[in-house]
């Protein structure tokens, strides 16, 4: 379980280096009710920023309320997510790319257009076969 552990502190760090880059992240439902993105735009916006060119990965909120949260996560080719787990049900939705995604044991290949749900408390990782946009969902319980 150690191993756990170290990726639940390196997902926290990442949290909160993402938390510092972006200070404004609230509610955004209670702001209004009702949240429109264009994942295309802001793929092309997280590409265009220092933060993709400089690092393996880089990410948005595009949608956070109470029970849930919507990310854009841009990985690029080779870029992993060590095995972890989630609180929360949890999909992933692959935009842009090809991804190697691991659970219960077993490895799947996602590409652009599928769609993989996951309960919580199942471990889990990530690999970026080619560079590649996902949109992670993390529902179900107050967040």
């Amino acid at each position: 379980m150690e191993k756990t552990k170290d990726s639940d502190r390196a997902r926290q760090a990442d949290q909160a280096k993402h938390q510092a880059r972006h200070p404004h992240q609230e509610n955004f439902l209670a702001q209004g009710g009702q949240v429109s993105v264009d994942i295309k735009a802001e793929i092309a916006r997280l590409k265009s920023e220092p933060a993709w060119a400089d690092n393996d990965r880089h990410g948005s909120s595009l949608v956070k309320g109470d029970g849930i949260n919507v990310a854009l996560i841009m990985l690029k080719k080779g870029a992993k997510l060590q095995e972890h787990h989630t609180r929360a049900p949890i999909t992933v939705q692959v935009i842009e790319g090809k991804i190697n995604f691991v659970a219960m044991g077993k490895s799947q290949v996602a590409t652009a257009g599928m769609l993989i749900a996951l309960d919580r408390a199942i471990e889990h990782s990530v690999e970026a076969v080619e560079e590649s946009a996902l949109v992670l969902t993390v529902g179900g319980e107050q967040m």
